[in-house]
């Protein structure tokens, strides 16, 4: 089988032209479908619309929501200001009032005149018609101000009496944008505050707190579906609010609302468009508590982490430019933004896409720039980046460092020379820390066969209760393909063990179904395996060889402990095929390849895997594996076609065959047949 060379080892990173562009790049600017959602949410008339943005949790989706809207070139709407007023007919239930943004101060001013001349019984008209003209004429500020005139012409206003409390103000012409944090039922939907004078509780307008749901009123309120999920009476209380428009003043949890139950400040209209940001995990946390909340939302979108490299290359080299100076750091030359570039393509595990991971690569870059300046140099390079990841790495493998001491000491038993019946080197990766720190760690498997009439495989992690249900569908895949390989006459005679040997933790997956597999070929044909190599893949029942995750930390931790033991040239591995563009190797890794000390093998079937494994010939798949009647006679591949070369399904199929007919009894009629054959 043809093997990998060093070159196609890494990703081919082209040309990321002049970092001097004056272009600035940010993580909205690669998110096409976030833009497309944020734009109609900028434009759509709909009262009170709620966007899901849905972000891993390592995205800072704040400031790409900040982003976004300023690439948006929205339409100009009016933005109004909120003041509550005193009820002059009723002073335990103020009112709302609305105030063109802008003009809230001269609002005052004016009023303050209208006042003064009410109070001295003057001609208020002209100054009450100069306020409604700024204020577009709008009814109910005349029907308050006209009310308010007559009020104090009757000498009704009292000693310090605050008529009017401005409440929420705005910049004009800039729709609010407000983040919740930390949320409670006070800071989202507002509160009444109390006071205690000489033993009477008491409250007025100029003591309502707006909370950010009325702060927002006019623009945007970004909100993480964490914290509603965390407090679901939050979320009901908020969808209600925008189905209605109104927002009321009532607290469940105030006590102090039994003590005074009949202040009642008028319900503020509300006109805010939300966005939740979350991962699928919170979106699916939500649903859990509100299965009908998909019908709140108006829009959806997806900010995205992995994107093609060939056509934003120079985009991301400017990114990674432009976050270094938002933070302060030192700027990274061509060769730091190259090993950087790779970097991010082994987040994606893709030699033609890069995960855009900001707290991953901000974090290097931080740890570089700082290496940087402890050098006096003015631009850090790649130099300062390998150095970084070598320190990361060596910061956090001291359970690297425990398994290869296992290894070295054979604690651990694996082979990576010679050959064995039924023995091969899985590879498997083990993660610490959650998900911070992933490596690679061959695993021993072994397959027994023993005759029984049961069949199918006996997956002892399973029986162990050490198997997830991933691993149990391998298993069960395994035992499909050969029963539809030898098993399409006849029921398999035989029975196979599959051990995971030295392994005292639940594993999950099928990475190791191919794995698995050719350990009972062996089994069977009782065909040698040479153990310098180890193999991962999935497989179907029909034997083709499919992708699996963390390619890259497998084929190194191989690697690893065959320099423990030493290299002998001889070793690699197999992987699918379908896994090649996957490969982000270490560099280690490649040098070893390219000085032939080490080999990768890429494989689409287990016919080849097979073949690599043995050295012995596999039937390809369209061939096709002698069945029961190919043997009648007791006639063997080799007596049928000397000429054939040996094969491993054949092998497998004539000591199938031997089993299931060692022991069955020879009819009177077969007897009389041979008689006659025999001419006796």
């Amino acid at each position: 089988m043809k093997e990998l060379s060093w070159e196609m080892l890494r990703p081919a990173i082209a040309d990321i032209g002049s970092l001097d562009d004056e272009k600035k790049v940010t993580f909205a600017s690669f998110q096409k479908r976030a833009q497309s959602a944020v734009q109609e949410l900028v434009y759509t008339e709909m009262p009170n619309p709620v966007m899901l943005l849905l972000a891993s949790p390592d995205t800072d989706a704040e400031q790409c929501v900040k982003d976004l809207l300023t690439k948006c070139a929205g339409q100009k709407h009016q933005i109004y200001d909120i003041v509550y007023a005193e009820n002059l007919a009723d002073e335990l239930s103020p009112m709302w009032l609305h105030i063109k943004s802008g003009t809230t101060q001269e609002f005052f001013s004016l009023v303050q005149k209208l006042m003064k001349k009410a109070k001295f019984k003057l001609d208020q008209e002209e100054i009450l018609l100069k306020i409604l003209k700024k204020q577009d004429n709008d009814p109910k500020l005349e029907e308050y101000l006209t009310d308010l005139c007559n009020y104090i012409m009757q000498d009704r206003v009292k000693t310090d009496q605050v008529i009017l409390n401005l409440m929420v103000q705005h910049l004009p012409d800039r729709p609010p944008l407000l983040f919740g944090h930390d949320l409670t039922w006070k800071n989202l939907f507002g509160c009444v505050n109390y006071l205690t004078e000489n033993g009477t509780t008491y409250s007025s307008h100029e003591l309502l707190e707006p909370g950010l749901l009325r702060s927002a009123d006019g623009g945007y309120l970004v909100l993480r579906i964490s914290e509603l999920v965390h407090s679901p009476a939050l979320w009901f209380k908020l969808r209600h609010i925008l189905e209605s428009g109104l927002a009321g003043w009532e607290n469940p949890n105030e006590s102090v609302n039994s003590i005074i139950p009949f202040f009642a400040p008028e319900p503020t209209p509300v006109n805010v468009k939300l966005i939740l940001t979350g991962s699928y995990i919170d979106v699916a946390s939500l649903y859990s508590i509100d299965p009908e909340c998909g019908t709140a939302f108006y829009l959806r979108a997806d900010l995205m982490n992995c994107f093609p490299l060939k056509d934003n290359t120079h985009d991301l080299a400017l990114y990674l430019r432009d976050r270094c100076r938002l933070m302060g750091l030192l700027p990274p030359d061509a060769s730091a933004v190259t090993v950087l570039i790779e970097r991010a393509c082994r987040l994606a595990e893709n030699q033609t896409k890069f995960a855009l991971s900001e707290q991953e690569l901000c974090n290097i870059m931080r740890e570089a720039s700082g290496r940087g300046l402890r050098k006096d140099l003015k631009a850090f390079t790649a130099a300062e980046v390998r150095e970084t990841l070598d320190a990361r790495m060596f910061r956090a493998n001291t359970a690297l460092e425990e398994s290869g001491d296992m290894f070295r000491d054979k604690q651990i038993i694996l082979k990576t020379k010679g050959e064995v019946v039924g023995q091969i080197n899985g590879l498997s990766v083990i993660s610490t820390f959650g998900d911070d720190f992933e490596y690679g760690e061959p695993t021993r498997i072994t397959a027994t066969i023993h005759s029984g009439p049961e069949g199918g495989i006996s997956d002892v992690e399973h029986k162990a209760d050490l198997a997830g249900e991933i691993h149990t569908k391998a298993m069960m895949i395994i035992n499909g393909y050969l029963t539809h390989k030898f098993g399409n006459d006849y029921q398999l005679p035989v029975s196979a063990n599959l051990v995971f040997e030295q392994s005292y933790n639940e594993i999950d997956g099928d990475s190791a179904s191919l794995t698995g597999l050719c350990a009972i070929l062996s089994a069977l044909s009782e065909k040698p395996i040479k153990q310098q190599f180890a193999l991962t893949g999935s497989l179907d029942q029909l034997g083709n060889v499919q992708p699996v995750g963390g390619i890259n930390e497998k084929i190194e931790g191989f690697f690893r402990v065959c320099k423990i033991q030493g290299l002998t040239g001889e070793q690699g591995v197999i992987i699918p095929e379908s896994n090649v563009t996957s490969l982000v190797l270490d560099e280690e890794v490649v040098n070893a390849v390219r000085e032939g000390k080490f080999h990768i093998y890429p494989v689409s079937i287990i016919d080849e895997a097979v073949e690599i494994l043995t050295g012995v010939r596999a039937l390809l798949k369209e061939e096709g594996v002698r069945n029961k009647d190919d043997s009648k006679g007791g006639k063997s591949a080799k007596s049928q076609d000397a000429a054939c070369e040996e094969n491993i399904y054949d092998i497998i199929s004539d000591k199938l065959y031997e089993i299931d007919t060692r022991d069955d009894p020879v009819s009177l009629w077969d007897r009389i047949g041979q008689f006659f054959q025999r001419g006796d």
